[in-house]
């Protein structure tokens, strides 16, 4: 199989199957205001054929519903959900540990998007022998939920896809119902969006990045 410039192709020895990792293209340059649809790689594609659960919500009731919603209750389902990454493995069968975050579909024309706010964290059981997940990247795992185990979902991965600093930025719908934890790292901003995120930008919303 062919590699291309977008994706590395891990394979695993504890999943059946083939888990992809695919590292997004940098940010385009910042010359228009435009909102765009998502719009999936051509290997992400090939998850999707069978279509997951949504992000909790679903797409517009991010904005009018009343209730956080919760990442439990889906077990052997087949979930699409994005999230910031805070903990990575550090040894072998550990999982990364991912703040989950709402997303409605709708992109900046030279970016990703998501909001700032979620409803937990969950876990994902996945092998990144590249290394192309890093701490603080944004996600998209596409996978099933194979365990709930203390109140938390544990994902096992087919697909990720990643977006790394500098490439993704923040919107602020959703109900935030977010791991204390993370909320206490972030700082007061004028505005959660920008079109030009830079180091400065993440650590005032997600804490402090670690080189």
């Amino acid at each position: 199989m062919k590699l291309t410039a977008l994706s590395l192709l891990i394979l695993s020895s504890s999943f059946a199957g083939a888990q992809l990792v695919e590292v997004s293209a940098h940010r385009k340059p910042y010359t228009k205001d435009a909102t765009v649809d998502y719009v999936s790689t051509p290997d992400e594609a090939k998850f999707v054929t069978k279509k997951p659960d949504s992000d909790v919500g679903g797409g517009q009731t991010f904005y009018c519903s009343k209730e956080a919603g919760s990442l439990l209750g889906k077990r052997d389902k087949l979930i699409s959900w994005f999230g910031i990454v805070r903990i990575l493995p550090t040894k072998e069968g550990d999982t990364f540990l991912v703040e989950h975050k709402h997303y409605d579909g709708m992109n900046d024309y030279h970016m990703q998007l998501a909001s700032l706010f979620g409803v937990g964290d969950f876990k994902v059981a996945a092998k990144d022998t590249k290394g192309a997940i890093k701490p603080l990247s944004l996600v998209r795992v596409i996978g099933t939920v194979v365990d709930e185990a203390d109140g938390i979902p544990t994902v096992k991965a087919d697909y990720i896809r990643v977006w790394h600093l500098g490439d993704f930025a923040f919107m602020d719908y959703g109900i935030d119902a977010t791991n204390e934890r993370w909320k206490k790292l972030r700082q007061k901003v004028p505005m959660i969006y920008t079109p030009t995120p830079d180091d400065a930008y993440y650590e005032s919303l997600l804490g402090r990045i670690k080189h």
